[in-house]
């Protein structure tokens, strides 16, 4: 324990040698390491931030739920498949009912717009007869 009060006693006779030492190379070298960490030291924090929410992210995306058997001791493995291959499914399940829903709603529009040309062509040619002959 002696050396450990001792080491305390010691910090500001070093720290205060310490300075009285410094050349001009060591304040300009001791002001660029300050320097440099305060410029740098936003970026560092906002990758740890990303990195952080990244294995956040993907711990909340793996947890399993807890079933009472679990609670129980009595685990199983569960007989569904993966949620990435259910997702993978769904979505292309989804994909195949959008397009079908865009080939059902284009082919109905298209229909319509044929329909109504047809009318206006109509029209035009018995106005056309009507005060051109």
């Amino acid at each position: 324990m002696a050396s450990i009060a001792e080491w305390f006693a010691k910090i500001p006779r070093n720290t205060q040698e310490s300075v009285q030492r410094l050349t001009l190379y060591g304040w300009l070298r001791l002001i660029l390491i300050v320097v440099a960490y305060l410029l740098i030291r936003p970026y560092l924090v906002k990758l740890a931030e990303r990195s952080q929410m990244a294995a956040h992210e993907q711990a909340v995306n793996t947890h399993r739920t807890v079933t009472p058997n679990m609670l129980r001791g009595h685990v199983e493995e569960p007989d569904e498949p993966e949620v990435e291959e259910v997702m993978a499914s769904s979505s292309s399940y989804e994909s195949k009912i959008r397009r079908r829903q865009r080939q059902a709603i284009d082919g109905a529009v298209g229909k319509e717009m044929a329909q109504a040309e047809d009318d206006d062509e109509d029209e035009d040619v018995a106005f056309l007869k009507k005060y051109c002959t």
